[in-house]
C-alpha cells in the first residue's frame, strides 16, 4: 500500500533536539540512552518516548530506536497536513529515512489510518508498508480507512 503525501523536504537537513529526564553517553561506542519523558524534534518531526537508545558511530546519528507505552509521533508534511502515529517500539534508520513502528502499530495521514502489528513509513517519500511480519516474528492483520479525495462531480 502507498502514499503519495510527502515530509517536509527540509526536515532531514533540521538539527536533532533532544531532551531527557537523564541520558548515558558512550562516545567511543557512538552510542547514547536517554530516559524518562523523551523528545526527540527535527524539523517538524517529533518523537515522545519513555526510552531512547541511538546509534551514532563517528558522531553520525545511523538509528534511534524508542519504546514507550506507547511512543508516538507527529510530522508536518509538504501539503501542509499532519502525519502522526504510536506503536510499542519505533525504530527510525535514518539514512534510509525509514521508520519502523512494532506492537500495537498506528499511523495516521491526514483522515487516512492504518493499524496493524508492524508498519514500515518512508519519511522521505511517504510510501507506506503494513502488515507481515515484524522484528519480534509477530504477524497481525492490516486495517486501513481511507478517505476519497476525488469527489465526483455533481
Amino acid at each position: 500500500m502507498v502514499s503519495t503525501t510527502q515530509a517536509i523536504t527540509s526536515d532531514v537537513e533540521a538539527p536533532v533536539q533532544i531532551e531527557a529526564d537523564s541520558a548515558v553517553f558512550d562516545k567511543i561506542a557512538g552510542k547514547a540512552s536517554y530516559d524518562g519523558n523523551v523528545s526527540i524534534r527535527q524539523g517538524t518531526l517529533e518523537i515522545l518516548a519513555a526510552h531512547i537508545e541511538i546509534n551514532a558511530p563517528n558522531n553520525e546519528i545511523v538509528s534511534i530506536v524508542a519504546t514507550g507505552s506507547p511512543v508516538s509521533l507527529k510530522q508536518k508534511m509538504d501539503n501542509g497536513k499532519l502525519a502522526s502515529g504510536k506503536a510499542r517500539e519505533m525504530q527510525y534508520l535514518v539514512k534510509e529515512k525509514r521508520l519502523i513502528l512494532n506492537g500495537d502499530a498506528e499511523l495516521l495521514q491526514d483522515q487516512d489510518r492504518f493499524t496493524s502489528n508492524h508498519i514500515e513509513y518512508l519519511t522521505g517519500t511517504g510510501q507506506l508498508k503494513a502488515g507481515g511480519t515484524s522484528s519480534k516474528g509477530k504477524a497481525g492483520r492490516v486495517s486501513a480507512v481511507f478517505y476519497p479525495t476525488n469527489k465526483a462531480a455533481q
